[in-house]
């Protein structure tokens, strides 16, 4: 009994991450770019960035998503350019339950200079999604005799990815909006039923108030799809001489979440995320991980000399 009952949650599980479509991060401020396209090229220095989010731990089949990203600027030789451009590349893995899905994604932006303080950028993601299934893992004592599962595992599907995005900011102030899976696209469910894409948003806004040692960053990350209520989520991050922060916040008020983030110098930086369940998961597996490797070269030129970047961190 108690295997079949985890074995049905696991699918409840599935299917509801599945109905967001999207992963979710806590590090979203030293992750933009996973979230924004426009964000590509925004600093004038070439940006790797490496992650894993493990949510619901000690949980079987519960979502463990990888990610990779890279984005530079194309003119870097302008020292103060009015407008420029940006390319990148992000690709990840999520492993939900009985699906896997595999995403790779390019992403090009163009900058403007609006004003003195201010630039304007939009960008696109284009790329393809590959969704798989295993039910190797699923207890049923008789497989042989079900062909929904006989039909569809091991199955394949491979769709495309267009993402459009905009994003405003200067020294202190920093505000987007992405539209992901905007190209349409149906894919199979079990059995003979369909299930669309449907059209994902991100805003993401937030402002530094700048100290002599001590900087605070409030920022807000709020989520909606189609046909589905909005998410909001709420940080404080407060970092000495952007050498160590803290951040507090909570995620649409279903979980509450702590960040560490180090700049260990020569341009890397690392951010761990410990996130704890505040509603009926608590009583099964409430914990949620998520570490973020940053890597730049946004640090230091042959002179020794310090280069700031346009950054919020």
């Amino acid at each position: 009994m108690r295997s079949i009952l985890i074995t049905l949650f696991a699918l409840i599980l599935s299917i509801s991450v599945f109905a967001q479509q999207h992963p979710s991060y806590t590090q979203y401020t030293l992750n933009q770019f996973a979230l924004n396209p426009a964000v590509a090229g925004l600093k004038k220095c070439t940006e790797a960035t490496f992650g894993n989010r493990r949510q619901w731990t000690g949980f079987e089949g519960a979502p463990n998503h990888y990610f990779a990203s890279i984005n530079t600027r194309l003119n870097k030789a302008d020292q103060f350019p009015k407008n420029f451009h940006g390319i990148g590349a992000y690709f990840s893995n999520d492993q939900i339950g009985f699906t896997d899905y595999t995403m790779l994604k390019f992403a090009y932006a163009f900058h403007l200079k609006m004003t003195r303080n201010y630039h304007f950028s939009a960008g696109i993601f284009a790329g393809v999604h590959q969704q798989k299934t295993s039910f190797a893992s699923i207890r049923i004592r008789d497989r042989a005799n079900d062909p929904a599962l006989n039909e569809q595992d091991r199955q394949a599907l491979i769709f495309p990815e267009v993402s459009p995005g905009v994003f405003l900011h200067n020294n202190k102030f920093f505000a987007g909006l992405s539209m992901y899976q905007q190209y349409p696209t149906r894919i199979n469910e079990i059995g003979t039923k369909q299930n669309r894409l449907s059209p994902h948003y991100f805003l993401m806004t937030g402002y530094r108030l700048e100290g002599k040692t001590l900087n605070f960053t409030p920022s807000m990350l709020v989520s909606f799809a189609t046909f589905a209520p909005p998410t909001v989520d709420l940080t404080l991050t407060t970092d000495y001489k952007n050498k160590i922060s803290i951040a507090l916040g909570s995620k649409y008020l279903n979980s509450g979440y702590a960040t560490v983030q180090l700049n260990v110098g020569a341009g890397m930086r690392i951010g761990y995320s410990y996130e704890y369940a505040l509603t009926e998961l608590v009583r099964v597996a409430p914990s949620t991980h998520e570490i973020v490797l940053q890597f730049s070269s946004c640090h230091i030129d042959k002179n020794k000399i310090k280069v700031e970047c346009p950054a919020y961190q």
